[in-house]
């Protein structure tokens, strides 16, 4: 196959990834214990369908929740894809570095203190809803931070990477498991291992803005890294002699990627199989050329998201499955086979 000939198939398979991620929206809100038919879905995203007000609010709840899917999704497959470039490692992800665990123990900090909280009956409430998010991110950041002050001590390769994360994040879990065990009841326990279930159900319009915004301007930055990730993949020498300070470039993929993590971890629970799985389908259909393979990957992400939370929604309708919980069953087998299938 010529250079000309690849690039168009590229192409192509791009464009059709797309499209099967467009017809799957309104898939994805005809799902649910409300009947609605795909047809009037269709209606509804038009804006030509006169649907009862009680399908128009479930529909508008079900397009925010898959709005925030594709938005996720595009987030975690650019930074999944970013990080096994930088690492050099196709286990690599944000939540390499500990995201999750440190979000975590952000939430179990603010069940400790009860700050703004209170207990009602069998419900936990915040006067705040914002508290729990907000402390989950400053915790994500808080062990991003000082993740990458370890590496840039130990000279910053993907190896210092790696093991400055797997040491702070089993310190993490060691932090969070003495809180659940010494000082939280079951209650707030509960709340943590639900909290950690990733859901998009629970972001609103308002979680939802600020992803868009984090989901554009992550994606610019990693696009535009593309060639740089390219040079990276055939080794930090081969990157400086092409005029790329590797390290640089490691520590800033690194940043960006778990600042986004953070955001998703803070609005949605961890959601942390989607970036390890998306790149390396991927890269099945694009092949390793950053170019494309970043916004396949993002995507990739997308349809894997929306589809996981749909069959989550009708599995056990009107029971529904948290999304990370769904993805995790169905993204497994596959990962098993996908590493078969390349041996």
């Amino acid at each position: 196959m010529t250079v000309e000939k690849l690039f168009k198939a590229r192409k192509i398979f791009m464009l059709a990834s797309a499209t099967i991620l467009i017809f799957i929206l309104p898939f994805s809100l005809s799902v649910g214990s409300y009947n609605v038919t795909y047809l009037d879905t269709l209606k509804f995203i038009l804006g030509y369908s006169n649907l009862p007000p009680d399908a128009t609010s479930i529909l508008l709840i079900r397009l925010r929740r898959a709005l925030a899917g594709i938005l996720i999704g595009f987030i975690l497959g650019a930074s999944g894809t970013a990080m096994q470039s930088v690492l050099r490692n196709p286990m690599a992800s944000p939540f390499t570095l500990g995201i999750s665990s440190a979000a975590a123990l952000g939430v179990a900090v603010v069940l400790l203190t009860g700050l703004e909280g209170s207990v009602r009956g069998v419900i936990l409430a915040y006067s705040n809803p914002y508290i729990i998010p907000i402390f989950a991110l400053v915790f994500a950041l808080i062990q991003t931070a000082i993740v990458l002050l370890l590496a840039y001590r130990a000279g910053l390769s993907e190896r210092a990477l790696v093991l400055a994360a797997i040491a702070m994040n089993f310190f993490y879990q060691a932090l969070l498991s003495l809180i659940q065990y010494l000082k939280l009841n079951e209650l707030q326990v509960a709340l943590i291992v639900f909290w950690s279930f990733g859901d998009v159900g629970r972001i609103g319009w308002v979680e939802l803005k600020i992803i868009a915004i984090a989901a554009s301007a992550l994606s610019i930055y990693f696009i535009d890294r593309a060639l740089d990730f390219d040079l990276m993949g055939l080794g930090d020498d081969v990157a400086y002699a092409s005029g790329v300070n590797a390290k640089r470039v490691r520590l800033e993929a690194s940043i960006v990627a778990a600042i986004g993590a953070s955001i998703v971890t803070a609005f949605s629970g961890v959601i942390a199989f989607l970036c390890l799985i998306s790149p390396h389908i991927a890269r099945l259909v694009v092949g390793n050329n950053h170019r494309y393979l970043i916004p396949e990957s993002m995507i990739v992400a997308a349809i894997l998201l929306i589809a996981a939370d749909s069959i989550g929604r009708f599995i056990l309708s009107p029971i529904t499955l948290p999304v990370g919980v769904t993805l995790s069953l169905i993204g497994s087998p596959l990962l098993i086979y996908l590493l078969l299938k390349r041996r």
